[in-house]
């Protein structure tokens, strides 16, 4: 469960430490560790890619995944 709540290392903020499971970076060094690091989204697209689909769709709310590639232009 430890795994699945924290994935791979990801930063909180800008001045925070990467946070893992100590499980699966056991006996890593911190090089390693960052060497996986994950950007999720670094440059805003999500919400670029929302805001597109309600534009030319007229719905708004939670999205998922599938229906976004299924709007137009997906």
């Amino acid at each position: 469960m430890t795994c699945r709540t924290f994935g791979p290392p990801v930063r909180s903020g800008p001045e925070e430490g990467l946070a893992v499971c100590e499980l699966c970076y056991h006996g890593a060094s911190d090089e390693q560790i960052a060497g996986c690091e994950m950007q999720p989204d670094p440059d805003n697209l999500e919400e670029r890619l929302i805001a597109d689909a309600e534009k030319q769709t007229g719905k708004h709310g939670n999205t998922i995944v599938a229906w976004c590639l299924a709007g137009p232009g997906g």
